[in-house]
């Protein structure tokens, strides 16, 4: 029987530390040793940071694509855009999450590492290639309801107060409301 890929373990670690340490911190020593593992298991795996890196933004962009199906109840071919925006916004803000938004932060100027969101994003959405000026109400309102979504995981870096999980709750049945149709 094949041992199980170590992979997995490494990529948790390596989460760790950018959520302990931040961003800064993540280096191929920092994983290796919060995984206890020598660096050269964890090149194994991942033989660059830029790799390493690379396979957390597959890893949590997946983990978001879980949530999406389970959120939204179906596929995102089979489900409307309002059922796909909703289990957006719900999946988006489950539990939003410091490490993933600075991730995105730092890939912004590496068009490797936002490819996997940026699959799951048009793989759900793929309306979002038609220039707003050419959306029709609901879509403009679908599309606000997840610009809403992604600002809140901004703001919640910046507030020095933690917002609960009972406000977490309001905000998002704020944003549930505003995508009801009369």
């Amino acid at each position: 029987m094949a041992r199980p890929s170590a992979r997995p373990r490494l990529l948790d670690a390596a989460l760790t530390v950018v959520e302990e340490r931040g961003i800064t911190a993540l280096t191929l020593d920092a994983v290796a040793e919060e995984a206890g593992v020598t660096k050269r298991g964890l090149i194994y795996h991942f033989p660059s940071k830029h790799a390493l890196i690379l396979g957390l933004h597959e890893e949590l962009a997946a983990r978001l694509e879980v949530l999406l199906l389970k959120e939204t109840g179906k596929a995102p071919e089979g489900a409307s855009l309002l059922e796909r925006t909703r289990g957006y916004v719900k999946a988006t803000l489950s539990e939003p999450g410091n490490v993933e938004l600075q991730l995105i932060l730092d890939a912004t100027n590496e068009p490797e590492w936002l490819a996997p969101w940026n699959r799951i994003y048009h793989r759900w959405f793929p309306e979002e290639e038609l220039p707003v000026e050419e959306l029709d109400d609901i879509s403009v309102r679908c599309l606000v309801a997840r610009m809403a979504a992604d600002g809140y995981w901004g703001y919640e870096t910046i507030v020095t107060t933690p917002i609960s999980r009972e406000a977490r709750s309001r905000i998002v049945g704020t944003i549930l409301k505003s995508l009801e149709v009369e």
